[in-house]
């Protein structure tokens, strides 16, 4: 048996807004991480465009960064994810 959620609740919504960024905050960090590392290797592929490891480690960083936004949409799409928290379900 489910017990009705009350969306109005705010404390309930920002206690689920704390429990989400506590789980993905490593997630997010690994993404920022990431797109900085991948504009300085694209910088430095750049300076020396026939540098082979340079393009392996932008390959990587690109495949990586793809792998992140297929599996957590929310860190590309532009929009915050709290959004989710205040709209309620549709039907």
């Amino acid at each position: 048996m489910t017990v009705p959620i009350d969306y109005g609740d705010v404390d309930w919504l920002l206690e689920r807004l704390s429990e989400f960024h506590k789980e993905y905050q490593h997630v997010e960090r690994e993404y920022l991480d990431l797109r900085i590392l991948l504009r300085d290797a694209e910088t430095a592929l750049r300076d020396e465009p026939e540098d082979g490891d340079m393009r392996v480690r932008v390959y990587y960083l690109k495949r990586r960064l793809g792998d992140l936004e297929r599996k957590y949409p929310w860190l590309a799409s532009g929009k915050p994810p709290e959004v989710a928290f205040w709209i309620p379900p549709s039907g």
